[in-house]
Order: structure tokens, then sequence, then C-alpha cells
């Protein structure tokens, strides 16, 4: 149970760290980035948003493993403990 809430723990602290890491990372690079004034201000635009949903998105990817790689530790498990379980023909463990 301990570790079932460690793990909760662990995923939202994630979240928090890397989503203020995020956007400290739009606000401090992709927004004043500015390219050749060769190039218009729509592209530069364009090109800030495809680089802040490239970042949303590798987020969003990391902390999809990270959930997945818990829930099935935790489903493994409860699975070997369901084993033991009718291992000792019912009773608990002492």
């Amino acid at each position: 149970m301990i570790r079932r809430i460690v793990d909760f723990i662990i995923i939202l602290l994630f979240v928090w760290a890397f989503m203020f890491a995020g956007l400290w990372v739009i606000a401090t690079i992709i927004v004043p980035l500015e390219l050749l004034e060769i190039v218009n201000s729509g592209l530069t635009s364009i090109i800030q948003v495809v680089l802040s949903a490239l970042l949303v998105l590798v987020w969003l990817q990391i902390w999809r493993w990270l959930a997945r790689s818990i829930f099935w530790r935790a489903i493994n498990a409860s699975t070997n403990t369901l084993k033991t379980y009718e291992k000792n023909g019912g009773k608990r463990k002492a």
C-alpha cells in the first residue's frame, strides 16, 4: 500500500516539476525567439507554436510511459501476491 502512495507522489512530482520546467523553457527560449529579418513574423510565430507543441507532446509521452510502468508494476505485484496466497492454501503469511 505504501508503494502505491509513493508511486502516486512520484507521478505528481514529475508532472508539476516538468510542467514548470516546460513553462520556463517556453517563456525564456521560445517566446523571445526571433529569426532573421528575412523571415517574416508569421513564419516566426508558426515556428514558436510548433516548438511549443513538440515540447508538450514530449512531456505527455514521458508522463504516459511513467504512468504505464507504475501501473503494470502494481498489477504484477498484486498478481504475485495472489499466487502466493493461493500457494499457501488460502492462508496469509504470518
